[in-house]
């Protein structure tokens, strides 16, 4: 905005001299009345020139109301000839020696309210560009950086999410779990206490605070990078959250502190969590190495000993899913019995075997190594649980047809039993085989 001057606008300039208007000039009367000054300016040498055409000034100039002394020194010229001044041969009311009242002018209501109004507008952009600037150093001036890592840790120990936000500038995509329900989970699992700021190093435009606080009993070092705000001041930039990368928990739907969390990289404050896990799969399973987390500093492999696996509940689920389906498949007559146990029609060396006519039946192995059997650790999705091997079948037909003649066989190189996989994602486990 620019300063409102005192001096007049100007008219707008034109590109070179106007020349002089042709003709006599008349001159300029003296005070007297006598014949005109020596002295007086001519339309020649010495007269004053008009950078913006003669047409834009009058023969003469009346005195003010104020008296002759205000008028200007010397009168301009005419440059159009004695018969267009409006004051030719009117005697001045005002002349030497003559005596009179300073006579004001009164400004018609219009004027009036046209000064009042720009009087407003001057006022107004005024006091709107004090205010702008006033915002700006409120916003831009927050402190020194000491200041504003213990506002932040005041912020964290409030539970107050949206403040502790404030002092941070850092891109966070996912805010799920910068929230105040989450800080204040937090809070209870283990307080922030013991904050102290044990070293400041300062560069050009960063300054590093060291900070050491407690969160519950465990003893934390935290480094917070303090950068230099564009309008001066101070506002934390880096270091102030904390990432989490949860690669052992794809595919569950775990929460933190009572919140869902989602993603391949999880966004905290420093405090204390707790893992859970949805009600529907608290029954068959259980998150190990989640106890008594503590989020702060250089955490980012703070879930690398994390595991969702099925407890001692889940694995009697798993077998008994598991035996459940290969009874079901045992017992069935038909050429297709599921569990990867299906006989052809026709077998490879051309027989025929009538459907419904089939009897199957577990090896010893096979039958010790189901009674026995443990779920295999995975690293894809900890809801997808894996068996081992289970083993051979017997398998015979009572009607099998071969060059004309048809009695009973046995199926010999006949499918075995292979590795089940057990799908606990809908909570109720859904068995299917390799």
């Amino acid at each position: 905005m620019t300063e409102p001057s005192d001096q007049p606008e100007r008219p707008q300039e034109t590109s070179g001299q106007v020349p002089p208007p042709q003709g006599p000039v008349p001159q300029h009367p003296s005070t007297d009345g006598s014949t005109p000054r020596a002295d007086a300016p001519q339309n020649g040498a010495g007269t004053q020139q008009y950078p913006y055409g003669a047409s834009q000034y009058p023969v003469s100039v009346p005195q003010g109301p104020y008296g002759a002394s205000q008028s200007p020194a010397g009168a301009l010229q005419n440059p159009y000839g004695a018969s267009q001044n409006p004051y030719a041969g009117a005697p001045s009311p005002y002349a030497p020696g003559v005596a009179g009242p300073a006579k004001r002018r009164k400004l018609s209501r219009g004027g009036l309210i046209g000064i009042i109004a720009g009087a407003v507008v001057l006022v107004i952009i005024v006091v709107t560009a004090a205010g702008i600037g006033i915002s700006s150093a409120i916003r831009g001036a927050q402190g020194d950086p000491k200041s504003i890592v213990t506002d932040y840790f005041t912020a964290l120990q409030d539970g107050d999410a949206k403040q502790a936000l404030s002092y941070l500038d850092e891109s966070i995509s996912d805010k799920t779990l910068l929230t105040d329900d989450v800080l204040k989970a937090s809070a209870k699992l283990g307080k922030i206490s013991k904050v102290k700021l044990t070293s400041a190093k300062e560069s050009s435009s960063t300054t590093t605070v060291t900070a050491t606080f407690s969160v519950g009993s465990t003893p934390v070092t935290q480094e917070f990078t303090v950068y230099k705000a564009y309008k001066g001041g101070y506002s934390i930039l880096s270091g102030g959250t904390v990432s989490l990368y949860p690669s052992m928990l794809d595919g569950v739907a775990v929460t933190v502190n009572g919140q869902e969390a989602k993603g391949d990289s999880w966004t905290v404050f420093p405090g204390a969590y707790q893992l859970a896990l949805p009600k529907a799969l608290e029954e068959s399973f259980s998150i190990s190495g989640a106890d008594d987390l503590v989020a702060a500093g250089d955490s980012y492999d703070l879930l690398s000993d994390v595991k969702v696996e099925l407890n001692e509940a889940g694995v009697k689920q798993f077998r008994d899913a598991v035996t459940e389906a290969v009874n079901a498949c045992i017992a069935s007559t038909s050429l297709t019995a599921g569990c990867g146990l299906d006989i052809p029609a026709t077998l490879s060396d051309g027989t025929a075997v009538a459907d419904g006519t089939i009897t199957r039946t577990l090896s010893a192995d096979a039958q010790a190594n189901l009674a026995n059997l443990e779920p295999r650790e995975t690293f894809v999705n900890p809801l997808q649980v894996y068996g081992d091997y289970i083993g051979s079948v017997k398998a015979s037909s009572t009607s099998c047809t071969q060059n004309g003649a048809t009695g009973g066989c046995d199926i010999l190189f006949g499918p075995s039993l292979g590795s089940p996989q057990v799908d606990f994602t809908s909570g109720t486990p859904v068995v299917r085989w390799d």
